[in-house]
């Protein structure tokens, strides 16, 4: 014959008492840990007790991180500009999403040129032929007092019927 021997339900009665006793001594503990730690138990304790009730939205500034598509409809107001990084590209002024990159200002002894966005430049993919076609010929552009950057946007917007 064979006994089977399962586990109680439930707590052992062990721990509950250990849990009564803790819960019932709760302020003395807290008391030794605070002297142990030097207030830092308690300390730590309201820090958390901070951070999971989460920042209060009250006079902060709220930044929406959803995508340009939800905040805002593109506009067809295409616009060329230079970015801080050297790079030129034609954006949507409304929704201020890229829509290409048309390639980048590099430098090459000394002297700084536009070097339009293709395979033969380095760049992974060619332009459209509708974007590529007229802005081709600028392709090594040198870019000086002459011819600034400023003056570049301006022509590649103008070729491209942006302006």
């Amino acid at each position: 014959m064979v006994d089977i021997i399962s586990k109680r339900d439930g707590p052992r009665r062990e721990d509950e008492r250990a849990r009564k006793l803790i819960h019932e001594n709760r302020a003395t503990i807290t008391q030794l840990a605070d002297r142990l730690t030097q207030g830092g138990y308690s300390a730590n304790k309201a820090a958390k007790a901070a951070a999971a009730a989460g920042p209060q939205a009250e006079g902060k500034l709220i930044h929406d991180l959803s995508p340009a598509s939800v905040r805002s409809h593109d506009t067809g107001d295409l616009r060329v500009k230079v970015s801080l990084n050297n790079r030129v590209v034609a954006y949507d002024g409304g929704s201020g999403r890229q829509v290409h990159l048309l390639g980048e200002i590099r430098r090459q002894d000394g002297m700084r040129y536009f070097a339009l966005a293709g395979s033969a430049n380095g760049f992974i993919s060619d332009l459209p032929a509708e974007v590529l076609g007229p802005i081709e010929e600028l392709d090594g552009q040198i870019i000086d007092a002459a011819c600034p950057e400023t003056l570049l946007a301006q022509e590649i917007s103008e070729r491209l019927g942006y302006a």
